[in-house]
């Protein structure tokens, strides 16, 4: 039986997984590596970090699985990066990750040649700190030569994909669509845009759809793999587009929810969405002929996470949370935790305020609470953010019947009826919820080298748990959670600007 080998260029680490034809997990290995901050709001990363991590991980797995039948590889990574290479791929300047803020200036920059609105028109996104494109121009003013003697900018998986087989400076679609600088309807690089940000266009890689399988391992990377030269790579995609594919959804129809560090809401759509209020956003999907249509919360797990430990203390004697302990306690307490909410705006927000000064907020806690009602409000808080982008997307012409839930959160045993209820949809749960993202780098491998006919075949390999169906009088009682929930951050959000400003001040 033919088998997949994914690469996924995670934040942490690069996990190298290997699938057979039925979708399951036949092994998989992470190497570590790390992130640097060199200064306050920057977050870089070294492109050999990547290919040594590569080199690792794929060592490990030969160890304890047979790799002799591969018949292709897929790449999936972090997305928003910025990769300066030269001609032969070499980096010329670390990545600048989806983490780094640096770029300010240069997004006000954009937003004031081109405008908000007109620049969410073309890109299908608004001007955002954590693209590609303010990067590119922060390194042109900030580091000249490194502008001048690259070839190409590019992403994290890109990189690998020039390792594996010699062709550099490609990208996807899907990556690009979230660069900053491509026109989301014409699935191009927009020369307005780039003229705006005075960037040379030719600068910008070639774009491919994420199945293309042009290009083969070679002889070097292969030796140094210990795999057969020769076999199909995959241009492959950024992980949000893996991670739909990998939950099942292929058409209009689905949708998926996951949750991790941070969260999102998204579905497919013919065309792009162009939300009035730009809440939702957009990049291409794995298959070059759909969009994604996505509400991300900035901090989720996060969130929940700091609530725990710093501020319950729930913790085990080693230190860590006691997630079992956590789960007991907001299980005895009740819908709506006897009207404590939680807004988990720790980091800001996404969808749907897009405001990167609010702050988290515990409101209504009187005398009679208890600490079961303070941790149910931290799940709840997290479950109403999501729904908040749910309901974007359903306002929006996205009319799915039911989620797929993937992500580290699906450990929990609370939160999937939870969003069956705040949401009021019917969730199934991912059976390798951590594995989603692999999962749709295999399934654009393996559309490209038919393995799978098409995308409708490929889902087939995904499985999931029993739909959980929502329980009538909860989704009764969240709707009005849901209202009072909305009222929190429009009606504080001066008093967390006002907070916010005080932090950022010179005591």
């Amino acid at each position: 039986m033919a088998t997949i080998l994914t690469l996924d260029a995670g934040t942490s680490g690069l996990k190298c997984s290997l699938f057979d034809e039925s979708g399951a997990l036949i092994g998989a290995m992470v190497a570590e590596y790390p992130v640097y901050y060199p200064r306050d709001g920057w977050a870089e990363q070294k492109s050999e970090d990547f290919i040594s991590a590569v080199k690792q991980a794929v060592a490990s797995l030969g160890q304890k699985a047979d790799l002799s039948s591969v018949a292709a590889i897929g790449l999936t990574g972090t997305m928003n990066g910025c990769i300066a290479i030269d001609k032969d791929g070499q980096a010329l300047h670390p990545n600048i990750i989806h983490l780094d803020t640096r770029a300010q200036t240069q997004v006000d920059k954009m937003e004031r040649i081109i405008g908000m609105k007109a620049f969410y028109s073309i890109t299908g996104n608004r001007p955002d700190v954590h693209y590609g494109l303010p990067k590119l121009m922060w390194l042109k003013e900030h580091a000249p030569d490194v502008y001048k003697n690259a070839r190409w900018f590019v992403n994290t998986k890109d990189v690998i994909y020039g390792y594996l087989t010699g062709l550099h400076g490609r990208s996807d679609y899907s990556d690009a669509s979230l660069f900053g600088a491509m026109n989301i309807s014409a699935r191009k690089w927009d020369e307005d845009v780039c003229k705006a940000a005075e960037i040379d266009m030719d600068k910008l890689p070639l774009l491919f759809p994420s199945s293309d399988v042009s290009g083969r391992l070679s002889k070097a990377a292969a030796n140094d793999l210990g795999l057969a030269g020769g076999i199909p790579v995959a241009i492959g995609a950024g992980d949000g587009p893996c991670s739909t594919h990998g939950s099942g959804v292929y058409d209009e129809n689905g949708a998926y929810l996951t949750i991790g560090s941070s969260a999102w809401v998204a579905g497919l759509k013919k065309t792009p969405c162009f939300d009035e209020d730009m809440r939702a956003f957009n990049y291409t999907d794995i298959d070059e002929n759909l969009t994604t249509v996505c509400g991300t919360v900035q901090c989720a797990s996060t969130a929940f996470d700091f609530m725990m430990k710093t501020v319950f203390g729930i913790t085990n004697e080693s230190g860590e949370i006691d997630f079992s302990l956590a789960e007991k306690m907001a299980a005895s307490s009740i819908p709506g935790a006897n009207g404590l909410f939680f807004l988990p705006t720790l980091m800001g927000e996404r969808c749907p305020w897009w405001d990167s000064n609010a702050r988290g907020m515990l409101m209504g806690l009187t005398l009679t609470h208890t600490r079961n009602d303070m941790v149910r409000c931290a799940y709840e808080g997290v479950a109403q953010a999501l729904n908040n982008c749910a309901a974007v997307l359903r306002e929006n012409g996205l009319n799915f019947k039911s989620l797929v839930l993937s992500g580290g959160g699906m450990k929990s045993k609370i939160w999937p009826q939870m969003f069956a209820d705040v949401i009021d949809a019917p969730c199934s749960i991912h059976l390798n919820p951590r594995e989603a993202t692999s999962l749709g780098a295999a399934v654009a491998a393996g559309v490209g080298a038919g393995v799978f006919k098409n995308y409708e075949e490929a889902s087939k390999i995904v499985k999931t748990s029993a739909a959980l169906q929502p329980d009538a009088k909860n989704a009764r009682l969240y709707r009005a959670h849901t209202r009072a929930y909305r009222e929190m951050y429009n009606q504080t959000a001066s008093a967390m600007h006002t907070a916010c400003e005080y932090q950022s001040a010179d005591q």
